[in-house]
């Protein structure tokens, strides 16, 4: 007996320094564990990934051989290739405001030289709306510590104070008195801690004292105390470590769908500072060419009203008036289309140093590529489907509800659970603590309690309907991975196309645009020519300043195409999913030492386009 009692102190007290240990091992090691199974869940992704992602395989390449073998209705050879040759020069093709638009147009104000990649930068370190964006992996994340808190070790204290005055009915309770008198005070504390399998262990300890007024009291003045160790194991429903840790990877899981979404959401704001650097870029031009025009009209207006008493008639030259004022309205609304253009920057940026007292000027430096991609469609058909991130979000989603669906199947078990409840007493008069602790470990023995607890509901009706909810839910992730995939490859598919128009489009703009230029030059050549057959000058000058005219006018669409051409070849950069990946953009988790909270820091070294 003696030997029982041994054993039960020192494995109460085992399990007390245990739970401690524990406690302690879990806080210390809690990145480590937590590193590897964000490691393991990732290769599951992968390997899940892949297998989803083989399905798709027949349709990538009937989309990439129908898209191949396609011939345009204007294409003149069947079987023609439907990328245009570069026979016009299009390529080594330097236009005129190409050196003025890299260079300040106002003096007056602070100049800034920035390019896509610079932007970039900027707008990472600057940008509010990138620290919207990078909130939600960081709230999502702590899911998973909550995730965590229900295998915490549990520390619980529970304190009482009773007096009790209350009548009797019997003597024997009281011994003779009328009325039974009672005063008692206690305390419970202990540990409690889930594990990993499911077993439930709490250890606790009970600490006391009682004294009433009945005859029958004995001792008086008693000291209680008490030693209880309780373990609960689940044998069929909710049994299993894979059962217990599925809401710790479906934390995981809904973890890394906001980094998925976090890409998605930095990408998209990536590519509007995309579109307002090439917008301005492109009123930039605008400015020029319309500045030009005016200039060049206002000259020819110069020489027409010199021979207004020769050969140009009022008319005309009221005419030539108009024109010139037209052109001087175009090239001042240009300028505040310019500064449009580069507040729509400065709002997406948010760089402070964007906003100099004397006012800034952002200066393009980066000049638009003239040069088509050589990457086959299949090619860019696979790397969006690996890259982008809505589909990762909709793989993840699918991993989640196969494991909703496996904790279901486990739900529909019945409960079978193993209990075993031990414990020891002691008791000593005189308010005696220390002897009423110590008694419960040197005198009689251990108590025990062991049992199993079934219960099972007929029908079972709750965890059938979980279960085939859980299984519809999964079919439903299923189905929408299949129209998340079609819009993937349709959006590939448009921007992969218009890509290439634009491409043409950049070609037969600068053929209209040589056009206009050789119509102007041929005019120069036979003005003097053209007098001397008769025809009045002022007409002559007239003709050249509505070429010059159909000249900006034809430049203007070549500008706005080059633009519109690369700001395509970005735009499929996104739709393929490597606008991030491309840009060098790394985030990184960090800790804020002014607030104390978590911050995703995101930093790149380079742009995609130098």
């Amino acid at each position: 007996m003696k030997k029982m009692k041994k054993i039960f102190r020192v494995f109460t007290v085992t399990v007390f320094i245990a739970g401690g240990l524990s406690s302690l091992l879990y806080a210390g090691d809690n990145i480590a564990q937590k590193d590897l199974a964000d490691n393991e869940l990732e290769q599951e992704y992968k390997e899940f990934r892949e297998k989803l992602l083989q399905r798709y395989e027949p349709v990538v390449k009937k989309i990439d051989q129908a898209e191949r073998s396609y011939v345009s209705v204007f294409d003149s050879v069947e079987g023609a290739s439907n990328l245009p040759q570069l026979t016009s020069g299009v390529e080594n093709f330097s236009p005129w405001w190409r050196t003025e638009v890299s260079k300040q147009v106002n003096l007056g104000l602070t100049g800034m030289e920035e390019d896509v990649s610079s932007l970039f930068t900027r707008t990472i370190e600057y940008s509010s709306q990138i620290k919207v964006f990078t909130d939600l992996p960081l709230i999502r994340e702590t899911t998973i510590q909550e995730a965590e808190g229900p295998f915490d070790v549990r520390v619980f204290a529970d304190g009482r104070y009773a007096d009790l005055n209350e009548p009797v009915g019997d003597d024997l309770k009281t011994g003779g008195p009328l009325r039974y008198e009672e005063r008692s005070k206690s305390l419970e504390y202990g540990l409690k801690k889930k594990f990993i399998t499911g077993t439930e262990v709490e250890l606790k300890q009970r600490i006391g004292d009682m004294d009433t007024n009945s005859t029958y009291f004995n001792p008086e003045g008693q000291a209680r105390a008490g030693t209880h160790l309780t373990i609960r194991q689940p044998l069929l429903k909710n049994f299993g470590i894979g059962y217990q840790e599925t809401p710790i990877q479906l934390a995981q899981l809904d973890h890394s769908i906001s980094q998925d979404e976090l890409q998605r959401q930095v990408e998209s704001h990536l590519l509007e500072v995309v579109r307002a650097y090439w917008g301005l870029y492109l009123e930039r031009t605008l400015f020029l060419q319309k500045r030009r025009l005016a200039e060049r009209t206002n000259e020819i207006l110069t020489q027409m009203q010199g021979r207004s008493e020769v050969d140009v008639p009022p008319s005309l030259l009221a005419r030539a008036k108009s024109l010139v004022g037209s052109h001087e309205l175009g090239a001042m609304q240009a300028e505040y289309a310019m500064r449009n253009a580069q507040s729509r920057i400065r709002a997406l940026v948010n760089d402070p140093a964007f906003l100099a007292e004397n006012g800034v000027e952002l200066v393009t430096r980066q000049l638009p590529v003239m040069q088509c991609p050589t990457n086959s469609f299949d090619n860019v058909l696979e790397t969006a489907l690996r890259n982008r991130p809505e589909i990762a979000q909709s793989v993840r989603h699918i991993q989640a509800a196969v494991l909703r669906e496996s904790m279901s199947r486990n739900e529909m078990r019945p409960d079978l659970d193993f209990f075993f409840d031990t414990y020891v007493k002691g008791i000593e008069g005189d308010y005696e603590y220390g002897t009423a602790y110590s008694d419960q470990f040197d005198e009689g023995g251990p108590s025990y309690l062991v049992g199993l607890r079934f219960e099972y509901p007929l029908g079972n009706n709750g965890a059938e309907a979980r279960n085939l909810r859980k299984r519809i839910e999964m079919r439903q992730m299923f189905h929408q991975l299949d129209v998340t995939v079609e819009n993937v490859l349709l959006e590939v598919q448009v921007s992969h196309r218009e890509m290439n128009k634009y491409y043409k489009s950049m070609i037969q703009s600068y053929q209209i645009m040589n056009s206009d230029k050789e119509e102007i030059k041929e005019i120069t050549a036979r003005i003097d020519y053209l007098l001397a057959q008769g025809d009045p000058y002022g007409d002559m000058l007239y003709r050249l300043m509505d070429a010059s005219e159909r000249l900006t006018k034809s430049e203007e669409v070549f500008a706005k195409s080059e633009l519109t051409y690369n700001l395509a070849l970005y735009n499929m950069f996104r739709a393929t999913g490597i606008l991030v990946s491309n840009s060098d953009v790394v985030f990184t988790r960090e800790e804020d030492k002014e607030t104390e909270l978590p911050i995703i820091k995101i930093n790149r070294e380079v742009s995609i386009v130098e």
